[in-house]
């Protein structure tokens, strides 16, 4: 999320739920060196009408209006079922990334008939945003909860940004914990998982050709943080179409994770990571993990279109809500499918890995790679060329011989 969406989030959270009558004031401040600063980034008119909006709504704005269904409070929003279900939308802070923008994760709070239920509580790092969150879930949308009242808690699939706010949440609440039985081992002993991961990177970017310095850089980024959460106990380990909670459906869709899960309350699908506006959900080579890998994901994204038939909404854990699920899977794999006619076209001569994936990022897309996003473009393209050469057949391997004995992988196109 940038950092002007953020400041927008602060005043909000200080006007409506503080009462903070100076807070928009403050905004105006506050906004001028961002627009400054990121002028070619952002979208200046269209903050400035939002904040235009903002300032006409009263102290305590109905919950269906205009603003509040478009924008929310803080990033709260709220979607009720016709069986008197709500469910709520909590975006938490991850974790820093850089002046533009940090990671965050929408969290959902679903309000069932008899029970709570939180679905991803973020990283070690959300509990403020979280309970700040539902803070606005009390006093804008008039129904109070704290995160001591969760009973349930559901991991949508075991990547840090959506479990590891376990390590508050799980105290906190003494909530029964769900994940998909592909992950809860994962969960339950992280401290193993991030050993036995560390082991398949290296592996992966020694065969990649990533320089040595580089390499160690990239190890540390991917731990960052993680050493602080050995592992949470799951206590319901679900499988592929388990009714879990209040009879919410559990739609296995392995790929982007082994374990994620699409989970279905009533009309609306929460969609984790699997489906997401603006960007394609990151893809990881199946030899980090069995479940992985691109050829499960496209799979998956066949089956989530096949049952997204009915359904009024899908709520993904990044960026914004989608109307159109179907529509938005066949725009993926499109998506997909450009990026490997973009890759077979560019292996004019055999390249690692590295190469390909630079070349890809620097002429196709104009960008040059730093920092931690090496590693992510490194695994994205990695996922590519493993399906090209095991699924379609398009790519081989040149030096089959030196790749198995640690070498660096070069590639070229199928004769």
């Amino acid at each position: 999320m940038d950092k002007i969406t953020q400041t927008l989030f602060d005043a909000e959270y200080e006007h409506f739920v503080h009462h903070d009558t100076a807070a928009l004031t403050r905004l105006d401040e506050a906004l001028m060196p961002l627009f400054r600063q990121h002028f070619l980034r952002a979208d200046v008119p269209g903050v400035q009408r939002r904040v235009r909006s903002l300032k006409e709504l009263p102290p305590q704005p109905a919950v269906d209006s205009h603003y509040l269904n478009t924008y929310g409070v803080r990033g709260v929003m709220r979607y009720p079922l016709v069986d008197g279900t709500v469910i709520y939308k909590l975006p938490v802070f991850s974790f820093a990334m850089n002046d533009w923008k940090d990671h965050w994760t929408a969290a959902y709070l679903i309000v069932g008939r008899r029970t709570l239920t939180l679905v991803d509580p973020g990283t070690h790092l959300s509990e403020a945003s979280l309970r700040q969150a539902l803070e606005v879930v009390g006093e804008v949308y008039h129904h109070p909860v704290r995160l001591e009242d969760v009973e349930h808690i559901v991991i949508t699939h075991a990547h840090f940004d959506h479990f590891g706010g376990l390590a508050f949440a799980g105290p906190a609440s003494h909530a029964q914990v769900w994940a998909h039985e592909w992950d809860a081992s994962t969960i339950a002993n992280y401290a193993d998982e991030v050993q036995q991961g560390r082991e398949r990177i290296a592996g992966f970017l020694r065969s990649a050709g990533m320089a040595d310095d580089d390499a160690g850089t990239f190890m540390k980024m991917h731990e960052l943080g993680k050493q602080v959460f050995p592992g949470y106990p799951v206590d319901h380990a679900f499988g592929d179409g388990a009714r879990i909670v209040e009879d919410y459906e559990v739609i296995h869709a392995p790929g982007h994770c082994p374990g994620l899960s699409c989970i279905r309350v009533g009309d609306i699908l929460l969609l984790g990571d699997q489906v997401l506006n603006n960007v394609t959900p990151h893809q990881f080579p199946k030899i980090y993990k069995s479940g992985s890998g691109l050829l499960n994901y496209l799979n998956s994204l066949i089956k989530v279109a096949a049952r997204s038939e009915g359904l009024r909404l899908g709520l993904p854990s990044h960026y914004g809500d989608i109307a159109d699920i179907e529509g938005r899977v066949m725009e993926i794999m499109g998506e997909h499918n450009q990026r490997i006619a973009d890759l077979v076209k560019d292996l004019d001569a055999p390249k690692s890995l590295a190469q390909i994936t630079s070349d890809y990022f620097r002429f196709r897309r104009g960008r040059e790679l730093a920092g931690y996003e090496q590693l992510l473009a490194l695994e994205e393209i990695g996922a590519h060329v493993e399906y090209m050469i095991e699924t379609l057949g398009v790519l081989r391997v040149v030096n089959p011989g030196e790749a198995g004995g640690n070498g660096v992988v070069r590639y070229a196109r199928a004769t």
